[in-house]
């Protein structure tokens, strides 16, 4: 292995534990009063003067001042509204609606939605052995989509949470296969900067619509006695916005994107045990069972086909 692989894979490890703690700790905060709009709207709030140096330093670069063109910026927008604003809107209302266990396991599959658009939309072809794994994977899903309704729950309880979940899959599926071309030329810390004032304006319109303010709302948060809330923003926006954010690039840029978005998969490995220490959640046979045929599904679109040797080999 060499030394650049080894920093992809330290690095992408690093950034996945950041993300994996993202959903119980904002499910910790939500218990305690936060509302998933606040807590974006916080988040980005915080992690536009973070990024600020970043963007400044990287601004020489011609494909960090490509993305501040007019013509595109208008495209970035447009397209961050979809994958930053509604997407993270349907995850962390769902999020506040179900249980951790069962966002991390569900959220975790949107490569595999991806793929799905890729093979629908684009006309990607797929072994039979993918198309099998993408069956598996979205099985998988649907058991712990349904799970709620075969232990009783309310329309109102854990199935809307897991739909809205399943709608956030849909929306960051395509999101990134209309990006695929746009954000290629692009420098990504250029993309991602302008990604947070998308968010910040989106969630501080959403506070406004739904009849709040944002800048009580955030005092709310300050003066709330439990810690948790002010922690799951400060969190996000350190940990999750920036930390994790750096760690991601820096490995995906050292090898492929494909094998990169593997490190995705390992998230419940964290998440869920967070979750049962954070949240004291439990982990049922419906769980064990859905993640299985998930895992089992991943592994089977992940399997890449040998190349022959030649005789000159």
């Amino acid at each position: 292995m060499t030394k650049s692989r080894r920093l992809a894979y330290l690095a992408l490890i690093g950034n996945m534990v950041l993300w994996a703690l993202a959903i119980p700790i904002a499910k910790r905060g939500f218990a305690d009063g936060l509302t998933p709009t606040t807590f974006l709207l916080g988040r980005y709030l915080l992690a536009i003067p973070l990024s600020l140096p970043i963007i400044f330093s990287l601004y020489k670069k011609s494909s960090v001042r490509a993305a501040f063109v007019p013509k595109t910026l208008l495209k970035i927008i447009l397209l961050e509204l979809l994958g930053t604003v509604i997407a993270l809107l349907l995850l962390y209302e769902g999020v506040n609606r179900t249980t951790a266990v069962e966002a991390s396991l569900i959220a975790i599959t949107w490569p595999i939605f991806v793929t799905i658009g890729g093979v629908l939309w684009l006309k990607e072809k797929e072994e039979f052995h993918e198309l099998l794994g993408l069956i598996l994977a979205i099985a998988g899903t649907t058991i712990l989509v349904v799970k709620p309704l075969v232990n009783g729950t309310s329309l109102s309880g854990n199935l809307v949470g897991n739909l809205l979940i399943v709608g956030q899959n849909i929306s960051i599926a395509i999101y990134y296969l209309s990006a695929k071309k746009i954000y290629a030329p692009l420098n990504k810390w250029a993309v991602t900067h302008l990604s947070f004032w998308v968010g910040l304006g989106g969630f501080a319109s959403l506070e406004i619509f739904q009849g709040g303010n944002p800048i009580s709302s955030l005092d709310k948060v300050v003066a709330n006695p439990s810690p948790w809330p002010l922690l799951a923003i400060v969190y996000m926006a350190i940990g999750g916005s920036i930390l994790g954010l750096t760690l991601y690039l820096i490995g995906q840029d050292k090898i492929e994107a494909s094998e990169a978005a593997v490190f995705t998969y390992l998230e419940p490995v964290i998440s869920i045990p967070a979750a049962m220490f954070l949240l004291r959640e439990s982990i049922g046979p419906l769980e064990i069972l859905g993640a299985a045929i998930i895992a089992l599904g991943v592994y089977l679109v992940s399997i890449r086909p040998k190349k022959r040797k030649t005789i000159a080999q």
